[in-house]
């Protein structure tokens, strides 16, 4: 989710990983700055002991990943505009300048944090990102705020149609194919997340006031311009069974998925260097 638009936003999920098809996607993403900053804001104790980055040959969106296992992260296939997106919890929409490359160039990541910092909690690799990217790629940025397109995500005319998970159940949910989803033992907010990750190309507001976690399936005929964020060109097939994205929402979940713009902070790239190998 976006934060600093008029709504509130919930945190990044560590860990919220879904499988698209072969591709696992990277559970980032997206909120912004408290304030408005000169320049990437340094950790009172450096967190970052060693990182290895090596440029990758070949990009492959099917190989993108990160995980963490106590002080070590591994990034793969990402640009550094992921790492950006990680590293300050925004959505691409909220990311301005830079040169091509920042999207374009992919590395493989391996990095290290000083004895005591456990990576698996979602702000200390936050503050070794930061570090990473000030230290070897040479990030620098200010924030401005602009007006952006996002969805909002509201409940219908005739209410919402979720059935309410059982608190035994296991999180567990994916997309065997672009279009045909299953959530199960998931909030809205996780539901908004996923659009914006995965689906859409703006930020998602959950505006529901809906609390509480549910188990539900969504299938639709995917558009062009859905997907593009994980490289797809989806193409929908002349004789498509099911609805669109907007009208599965609104018949199968009772919901409403609508565009509007919101107020958000944007990071503006000053200046980036692209990192020496090691």
């Amino acid at each position: 989710m976006l934060r600093h638009l008029t709504e509130n936003a919930p945190t990044r999920r560590a860990g919220f990983l879904f499988a698209v098809a072969a591709l696992l996607v990277p559970a980032v993403f997206g909120q912004g700055p408290a304030t408005a900053a000169a320049s990437p804001p340094q950790t009172a104790t450096p967190v970052l002991e060693v990182a290895t980055i090596k440029p990758v040959k070949d990009p492959d969106p099917n190989r993108a990943h990160d995980t963490t296992e106590g002080r070590r992260l591994f990034a793969r296939n990402y640009s550094l505009r992921d790492l950006i997106r990680m590293a300050y919890e925004v959505d691409p929409e909220q990311i301005e300048g830079g040169p091509k490359w920042i999207t374009t160039d992919k590395w493989d990541i391996d990095a290290e944090a000083v004895e005591g910092v456990n990576l698996d909690e979602e702000r200390e690799e936050e503050a070794l990102l930061k570090e990473l990217l000030a230290g070897r790629f040479r990030l620098a940025f200010h924030w401005e705020k602009k007006i952006l397109p996002v969805y909002v995500l509201t409940v219908a005319k005739n209410g919402p149609k979720l059935k309410s998970a059982d608190s035994n159940e296991s999180e567990n949910s994916g997309c065997p194919q672009p279009g045909v989803c299953t959530f199960r033992k998931r909030t809205l907010s996780d539901f908004s997340w996923y659009m914006q990750y995965v689906v859409l190309d703006r930020p998602v507001v959950d505006r529901t006031g809906i609390t509480g976690q549910f188990d539900f399936s969504l299938k639709w005929t995917p558009d062009e311009s859905q997907f593009s964020r994980l490289g797809w060109i989806v193409k929908p097939p002349a004789d498509a069974q099911t609805p669109s994205l907007f009208t599965a929402i609104q018949e199968q979940l009772g919901l409403k998925l609508e565009p509007e713009k919101m107020p958000a902070e944007v990071l503006v790239i000053d200046k980036v260097e692209r990192p020496t190998e090691n």
